[in-house]
């Protein structure tokens, strides 16, 4: 078992090398270029947007299953989870506070590529037998390239991730509930299981309406949490960014021995936690987002700048911002509990605001998990044999609770960096319908009117 997990690390490290999160950058940098800088041209009309949907006022008229704000929480649901957390801490560990500064340019460049992932996703979407609409890279993939195996391969990938992804999310609440509540992890996933067979048995459209209630809740839990932490280490705030700015082009490291940070590690780290925390490029988000209501697909696009926004820019800074004016990286603690320590600092029971946050983001990001099977399924058999999944999924859930998943987290990453290549090939061929789309979006804008956009 020793030499296969040996092996598994060896590929994941060739896999995840420089080479593709240099190519994730690149390709994030390509789509800012050619869509005229979407990610700040489009970002106050995708606040307004979005205004207007927790308002109620944006009636949009078009074709889909999901509202345009489900489609957008069931999203956040996938990319917000732990990672925000304990990823973002870990990546400061490794890479210094400048690690901060690299995951705000991969959020940056990340917009766009979502941006344009959405958008190919609205354009080559389908209707299943069942009436809900799916797409995602696996159908502009076979529709606007012709590459029916290869959509069918990546189809299969996803599959497995997220299959391995459930038990590691199931796992990780299972371990909260243990750590907070002494529950053996038999009876969480019992719990969870039940939960989860009561969402995903009334479909997709159950799956929006629990994300629109659960995304907004869990994230302001602990955007005020950890704004209590900040405010009450404010006299650090200032010495936490000077550090963030000038620990981010460091040429020679600081701090001495392993310990040193260069420029090097922290754009490493920094990028990496950016690009894996958002989920730009890896091909999720379109699954998603092809069942908003929409009239456009640039417009349902603007959502996803907002999806990156509220990942990175918010959370994972939240995040960033507790662990670097709180102290706890002075304190003799592992970096998977920084944020937890930081809780703790204010009042001992401070911690079940973090504890709580992390099985909510986790649990979030376990139901969308049973969708994105739901639609590879689909996808390569029919919508009555997806059907069934369900099933299976929660199976997978309480397995997970009793798991032990060193070796699931390692193949988890060698089938995502397997499934990124693909995804990022398709967007590029496909980058002239990305552009079009977007200008043809704007020139509506400039005329007063949205009128549906297919493609040809």
């Amino acid at each position: 078992m020793k030499e296969i997990e040996i092996i598994l690390e060896e590929l994941s490290g060739i896999i995840w090398g420089n080479y593709l999160i240099i190519t994730l950058i690149g390709v994030g940098l390509f789509f800012t270029i050619i869509t005229g800088g979407i990610q700040i041209k489009g970002f106050p009309l995708a606040i307004k947007e979005l205004v207007n949907s927790l308002r109620g006022k944006n009636e949009i008229k078009g074709e889909g299953t999901l509202s345009a704000f489900q489609a957008l929480c069931t999203a956040l649901s996938s990319c917000v989870g732990n990672g925000n957390i304990v990823g973002v801490a870990t990546a400061i560990a490794s890479g210094g506070p400048g690690a901060v500064f690299w995951m705000w340019f991969a959020g940056i460049v990340g917009m766009a590529t979502k941006y344009a992932e959405i958008v190919l996703g609205i354009i080559y979407r389908e209707k299943s037998d069942d009436g809900t609409y799916v797409g995602g890279p696996m159908y502009y993939l076979s529709k606007g390239l012709g590459w029916k195996k290869i959509a069918t391969l990546f189809s299969i990938l996803m599959f497995l991730q997220i299959s391995g992804g459930a038990l590691i999310q199931s796992n990780a609440v299972a371990i909260v509930i243990k750590d907070m509540f002494k529950i053996k992890p038999i009876f969480s996933g019992i719990m969870m299981a039940g939960v989860i067979t009561a969402v995903v048995i009334g479909g997709v459209r159950r799956l929006g309406k629990v994300a629109e209630r659960i995304i907004p809740v869990m994230t302001i839990t602990y955007f005020i949490g950890g704004l209590i932490i900040i405010i009450s280490n404010f006299n650090h705030i200032s010495y936490a960014i000077i550090n963030i700015i000038t620990c981010a082009f460091n040429t020679e490291a600081v701090g001495g021995g392993v310990l040193g940070y260069t420029i090097k590690e922290a754009m490493r780290f920094g990028v990496a936690r950016g690009l894996y925390s958002n989920e730009a490029g890896e091909g999720s988000a379109p699954v998603l987002h092809s069942a908003a209501i929409t009239d456009h697909p640039a417009r349902q696009g603007l959502y996803g700048i907002l999806e990156v926004f509220i990942d990175t820019v918010v959370i994972c800074s939240l995040t960033a911002f507790i662990v670097l004016t709180s102290g706890v990286m002075e304190m003799n603690v592992s970096p998977a509990v920084y944020v937890i320590t930081a809780f703790g600092t204010i009042h001992p029971m401070f911690r079940y605001v973090v504890g709580i946050s992390m099985v909510l983001f986790a649990f979030s990001t376990i139901l969308s998990q049973w969708y994105f099977g739901n639609v590879t399924l689909t996808y390569i058999f029919n919508s009555k044999v997806a059907s069934y999944f369900k099933y299976v999924f929660v199976c997978l859930a309480i397995m997970g609770s009793l798991s032990s998943l060193k070796i699931v987290w390692l193949i988890q990453d060698i089938v995502l960096g397997l499934m990124i290549i693909p995804n990022l090939i398709g967007l590029l061929l496909l980058n002239g319908k990305v552009k079009d789309a977007t200008k043809d979006f704007w020139n509506m804008i400039n005329r007063g009117e949205i009128k549906k956009y297919v493609s040809k």
